[in-house]
């Protein structure tokens, strides 16, 4: 597998920027690694103040907290969501994601040498 491949992969598979730090390009990777990070926090910050005011309004009982009730309360603090932030924010994500992997294809295809020399080309015919 080659390094544009392979440096696709991790910003498709693990987090967006993990492409380019794989390829060493550390500052352009934390240029897709922080937004993509803070857009989630705020996405899973919002979800939790939601839960937890809807919790505090309708109090499950003690010892009577079951996965259904978890679930239940999780739904219905997505749904308190305001539909416009939550949709722009994930938006924004997807589109970082997404451009992250193009670029670490890319920056991986231009990492690829091509030899110039008849002696390059003779090397690496060697080594083959």
């Amino acid at each position: 597998m080659d390094k544009a491949t392979k440096a696709a992969l991790f910003s498709a598979l693990l987090f967006p920027g993990w492409g380019q730090l794989y390829l060493k390009r550390y500052k352009r990777g934390l240029v897709f690694i922080l937004p993509v990070l803070a857009g989630t926090l705020a996405l899973a910050w919002a979800i939790v103040q939601v839960g937890i005011t809807i919790i505090k309004t309708a109090p499950l009982k003690k010892e009577t907290v079951q996965l259904a009730n978890v679930i239940e309360i999780t739904v219905d603090a997505l749904k308190a969501l305001d539909y416009f932030y939550f949709s722009l924010m994930l938006g924004l994500i997807v589109t970082l994601w997404i451009l992250s992997i193009v670029d670490a294809y890319l920056l991986g295809k231009k990492t690829i040498t091509v030899p110039t020399t008849a002696a390059d080309q003779e090397s690496i015919s060697n080594q083959a």
